[in-house]
């Protein structure tokens, strides 16, 4: 039943690093699953080039960012001025990866796969930034605070048959 739960933890982690892969496509990914070498190139040297500080200013932006949605806006008081706060640091540290940093990269990825990959190579940024976030203790707490709401022996009872089981090598001696 634990590794049923850290599982379900980990499908957990999983969702929240794909809503920072939302970041990516709003700098046009389209299709990760097309990526070319010179994408992963970009990405491992985005990933590399960016700063704790860096990090930081990804996940406020896109915190606010998030925060204008209609669902969510009552969860959040983030001001006009510190939007545009955050959009200006998040320009400079864009600005810096992938001019000063990784533009070798960035060029090859422009000039072999087209502008629009560079937002794929951003996918794994997200997907990075994302794993960070659920490692912060707060965040696995309230993670691990909505699973006191869900029946688990339900869950196990609906998707851990007898067949499946088998196959995790569960039963049947393994």
């Amino acid at each position: 039943m634990l590794q049923h739960r850290d599982s379900l933890l980990g499908q957990k982690r999983s969702t929240i690093a794909c809503a920072f892969t939302l970041i990516a496509a709003m700098f046009g990914a389209t299709q990760m699953a097309n990526a070319g070498p010179a994408v992963d190139q970009l990405s491992d040297c985005l990933v590399k080039s960016t700063t704790a500080a860096d990090k930081t200013t990804v996940l406020q932006w896109t915190y606010a960012a998030l925060s204008v949605h209609p669902d969510l806006k009552a969860f959040s008081n983030v001001s006009a001025e510190q939007k545009d706060q955050l959009d200006q640091k998040l320009a400079q540290v864009l600005q810096r990866i992938i001019i000063d940093q990784c533009s070798a990269q960035t060029k090859n990825v422009i000039q072999t796969e087209g502008l629009q990959a560079v937002g794929q190579s951003f996918q794994q940024l997200g997907q990075n930034a994302g794993e960070e976030i659920v490692k912060d203790p707060a965040v696995k707490q309230q993670l691990q605070g909505t699973l006191r709401y869900i029946d688990l022996n339900k869950v196990a009872m609906t998707f851990l048959t007898p067949g499946v089981l088998g196959k995790l090598g569960v039963l049947g001696g393994q």
